[in-house]
């Protein structure tokens, strides 16, 4: 396992220790994680996914900082026969703490301020395989959303938000923008927290097994752990964003 890989490791299980032993300056928090091979390759301008060790820590924060009260969360799935074949539980608290600790090492070791607003749209391959669109809501479909009354600002808002742009997403909500649209269904329910959520209630299950497993890191593949975390973290962040005003 190379170094990069060994510090993902150290990010994703949140182990303080092995951060600290492979991070001496600034520069040792970038990592490149391969890109799977595949359908996900077309998605991405090179073979490697850059982030930043920091980056992979906020994303396990944003998505595990709902569960900072309990002591456990489980992963449980059963065959045809009713016969539980996966039972994955974490303390959620413990990892959370965890988290915040190696952040704030990172963040007081190289004078970091985290706590200004994100675009991770470069990152937004992670959360998809079968389509490259550049926006979520496609040209016609916006055309054929404002026909139907909808306005430019939600549907703007709309791709800002599925693109992970949490600056864009913010400013289009400071400036009245409305989430509780969906002009695929042509309803007053929100289309962003609908598709986020579905997200996160699906790469969350994977995560916990990820976690519970930590001896088997080795034969994880980790784009598929980075994906699930984005889909996690950055969904929760958006998510946390848009509703800010309710």
């Amino acid at each position: 396992m190379n170094k990069g890989i060994e510090l993902f490791k150290a990010s994703f299980y949140a182990d303080l220790l092995a951060i600290q032993a492979f991070v001496k300056k600034e520069e040792d928090l970038k990592i490149k994680i391969p890109v799977r091979e595949g359908a996900y390759i077309s998605l991405w301008s090179s073979k490697y996914v850059s982030i930043s060790v920091l980056e992979i820590l906020n994303w396990a924060a944003f998505g595990f900082y709902d569960y900072v009260e309990k002591e456990s969360i489980c992963h449980k799935r059963y065959d045809a026969d009713d016969v539980q074949i996966v039972d994955d539980c974490i303390n959620p608290s413990e990892h959370y703490k965890n988290i915040v600790n190696c952040i704030e090492w990172i963040c007081i070791k190289f004078s970091i301020q985290n706590y200004h607003l994100k675009d991770y749209s470069t990152y937004v391959p992670l959360s998809r395989v079968l389509f490259e669109d550049e926006e979520f809501l496609e040209p016609d479909e916006m055309e054929e959303a404002l026909k139907h009354g909808f306005q430019q600002m939600d549907l703007d808002l709309i791709n800002a938000a599925m693109n992970g742009n949490g600056i864009k997403t913010y400013n289009l909500i400071k400036a009245g923008a409305n989430f509780k649209t969906d002009p695929l269904d042509y309803s007053d329910e929100s289309l962003i927290v609908a598709t986020l959520s579905a997200d996160i209630s699906f790469h969350l299950l994977r995560l916990i097994s990820y976690l519970n497993h930590k001896e088997h890191f080795s034969v994880f593949e980790p784009y598929e752990i980075l994906s699930s975390l984005y889909q996690v973290g950055v969904s929760n962040y958006i998510i946390d964003i848009v509703t800010s005003k309710t």
